[in-house]
């Protein structure tokens, strides 16, 4: 049976020995294994992890116990050595890929010892899969402590169905390239059949890394890599939305004081009066969180509205990290210093303006907080999600309490009816506590029932399917286009088809598919092979061969100049030429538009550096190709939105080509043209192979019949489709030969 095999630096069990030498296990609270729970338990699943004994002294009984208490579980582990754990860990993951992601960069490490941990622990993860897994199942692999494995597996298991999720933020190419072992992360990641971010910035960070790093072509959020296409996409992870808001509810009706006990003693010894408020501040101990910007900001607040001394207390509550780091130690220094210097600049014999505790909250307290609370102020500098945010709105029955979210945090792009603010902004801050603790019943209601709406419809188990089901149509699509790949059955097809016929026409593009890209399009010019491939296949009597190219008839006269028998539709379908006869217009065209035209092209060439304009005889065209990729392709939406407004009146069309916009009359295609040269004639062979959109129209004129192929693994109406110029050359050999 198949199963969803989740892979992670934790196992979402948190495994001890008590002092009865008694192995026990509890969920961990907070962080996304938590939350995957529902999901882990509703389907087939496994899970592998470590568990952070192996640096115990455990005897060999209580190791054989606590594998035997996660099997039961469905769950497995692996121990690494200290050193290995340590570099890998506290090292590479944490001081390396942890501050570059979080746009911490001055901070980060790059130790040539901790990648060489780094990749060794994701080798031994890979190792324990393949003990461990089964041909059907789907792999699962969650954040960046493994970013390398997605690759390893891939090589021990071409077919296996692999996802990978990331639940930091990914950065922005100008700060991921300042990584060492950038290319070997992203192709470790490119791996996996699906890779998940948050939001669609990480994911568009990610794109364009690998296109301006590994040169690859991206299609919306598809990857074409080593000849399988894999995607990249944003699901927003949810929480388990109904676990907290029961057990709100059930705090709020509950009888026995000591069932909301900690709810008790906040309201007792914090909130004292009714009428007072309480801000909730909770998050881990970590740089990127903002803990010091919040409290400033608070210390602000005091400062500016001091008719709230006395009425307004910041519940401060921090969790100590898992990992021992320096910059850590430093933190806390800081917010031990300055909670002390504000509480002892406005505090009085009867209020603290700030309580501070360093603790881990179990799950019931921090439901209890939650209710307490009247704002929840969540300002990291930086942040994948944050679900604390959403879990604090999900335990408000009562729709009551607002929350203070900053922009840079991903959970920000779903809860924009919340007060948004910049968390490196103390006034901003100061200002919205101030607007959150004023604000009118009616319009804190109505914020909480939108937030809380959606937040109970996207829940972490409808994230996971989603996640699951996006996995699996990628291999549907990747089954697809296998099917649709030239192979060499389907090759032996096409040329006993070609063997038997009489009457051959062949349409062939040329950029892209009988010759390869070029920085400069003169450049592209044919080799000496391809000028016998093509003297070749027009050499035969039975063949109507025809090159049908964007390019200009001048071009395609001097490039091909010699060859007999050979046919060209030029610059999109404006010219056409039989065998050595002179160039002929299809239609009468006026060119008077490219007066017009031409400066609004000018002035984006110089907007981009390395893009030129290409002048044709009846087209304008903006070439990208030279240029920085994403820039170019920013800069090409744009012109062809500026474009719009000046063809509508000129009988013009924008064409969106490999890296080009061309402009020319409407109504003038290849499809066309490929129509007007086969006429009425019937052709016992029909062939057209081509590699872009302009071809689109070419597959889209072509009779049923017919053989068409694109060359590239983009959505096409092509029948097939090969990987490159080189494959086509080598189909046309087979043909001929």
């Amino acid at each position: 049976m198949s199963r969803i095999f989740f892979v992670s630096n934790l196992l979402p069990l948190k495994v001890s020995v008590n002092e009865q030498n008694r192995v026990t296990l509890e969920n961990r609270i907070g962080g996304f294994s938590s939350g995957l729970t529902n999901f882990y338990k509703e389907n087939s699943s496994a899970w592998l992890g470590t568990t952070g004994l192996c640096d115990k002294n455990l005897n060999s009984n209580q190791k054989i116990e606590v594998e035997k208490e996660l099997e039961k579980r469905d769950c497995y582990t692996l121990c690494l050595k200290k050193k290995d754990r340590s570099r890998f860990l506290d090292g590479y993951a944490n001081k390396t890929i942890w501050p570059v992601f979080h746009y911490f960069q001055e901070i980060a490490t790059y130790k040539n010892d901790d990648w060489k941990s780094y990749v060794k622990v994701n080798q031994k993860y890979a190792d324990r899969l393949a003990e461990l897994i089964r041909p059907d199942d789907k792999i699962w692999i969650h954040d960046y402590h493994l970013m390398l494995l997605p690759k390893m597996l891939r090589e021990k298991f071409p077919d296996l169905s692999i996802g990978y999720f990331q639940h930091i933020p990914f950065p922005s190419f100008e700060i991921f390239r300042m990584i060492p072992h950038r290319i070997e992360i992203l192709e470790g990641l490119l791996g996996a059949d699906l890779i998940g971010f948050h939001t669609y910035d990480y994911e568009r960070h990610f794109l364009s890394s690998v296109r301006r790093l590994l040169g690859l072509e991206t299609y919306f959020n598809q990857i074409r890599y080593e000849k399988r296409v894999l995607k990249a996409d944003n699901f927003p992870m949810g929480i388990d939305y109904e676990k907290y808001n029961n057990k709100a509810l059930e705090l709020i009706n509950a009888t026995p004081p000591e069932l909301k006990e900690f709810k008790n003693q906040i309201e007792t010894h914090i909130r004292r009066q009714p009428e007072n408020k309480i801000i909730l501040s909770i998050d881990w101990l970590d740089y990127s969180k903002g803990l010091l910007n919040r409290i400033l900001s608070f210390k602000i607040f005091l400062k500016n509205y001091p008719e709230m001394h006395g009425k307004v207390t910041l519940l401060l509550f921090v969790t100590p990290p898992n990992e021992s780091i320096s910059e850590y130690k430093k933190i806390k220094s800081q917010l031990d210093e300055q909670v002390g210097t504000i509480n002892s600049e406005y505090g009085r014999i009867d209020w603290t303006p700030i309580h501070y505790l360093y603790t881990e909250l179990s799950f019931d307290e921090l439901v209890q907080v939650f209710l307490c609370s009247d704002v929840a102020l969540i300002t990291p500098t930086r942040d994948g999600m944050n679900l604390i945010a959403k879990e604090y709105v999900a335990s408000r029955p009562g729709k009551m309490g607002v929350l203070i979210l900053s922009e840079l945090a991903g959970a920000a792009k779903e809860l924009g009816e919340a007060l948004i603010v910049n968390p490196n902004s103390h006034a901003e801050i100061a200002d919205s506590i101030y607007r959150a603790l004023t604000m009118e019943e009616a319009e804190v209601f109505e914020m909480n029932s939108a937030l809380q709406k959606r937040l109970s419809t996207y829940t972490e188990s409808k994230w996971a399917k989603d996640f699951i089901s996006s996995l699996e149509s990628v291999k549907k699509l990747q089954a697809f286009n296998l099917t649709k790949k030239l192979n060499i059955s389907l090759s032996s097809i096409i040329k006993k088809a070609y063997d038997k016929s009489e009457k051959r026409i062949i349409f062939l593009d040329y950029d892209g598919t009988l010759q390869g890209f070029f920085k400069n399009p003169q450049d592209a010019k044919p080799d000496e092979d391809l000028y016998k491939i093509i003297n070749k296949l027009a050499s035969d009597q039975q063949n109507h061969i025809i090159i049908i190219s964007g390019r200009d008839k001048e071009t395609l006269t001097e490039w091909f100049r010699g060859i007999d028998h050979l046919n060209f539709i030029a610059e999109h379908g404006v010219w056409y030429r039989e065998d050595n006869d002179e160039w002929q217009m299809m239609d009468a065209i006026d060119k008077e538009w490219m007066k017009i035209i031409r400066p609004t092209l000018e002035f984006y060439v110089d907007r981009t550096p390395r893009s030129f304009i290409e002048t044709k005889n009846y087209s304008l065209v903006w070439h990208y190709r030279k240029a920085d990729p994403d820039l170019g392709l920013q800069r090409s939406l744009e012109l062809k939105d500026e474009l719009q407004s000046l063809v509508t009146n000129l009988n013009l069309e924008i064409m969106d080509g490999d890296n080009v916009i061309e402009i020319k009359n409407a109504g003038i295609n290849k499809g066309r043209a490929s129509l007007s040269r086969m006429g009425n004639q019937e052709f016992d062979f029909i062939l057209a192979i081509g590699d872009d959109w302009t071809d689109e129209f070419t597959f889209n004129a072509m009779p049923e019949k017919a053989y068409t192929i694109k060359v590239g693994n983009k959505p096409t109406r092509a029948n097939y489709y090969v990987e490159n110029f080189n494959n086509v050359r080598e189909f046309l050999l087979t043909l001929i030969e």
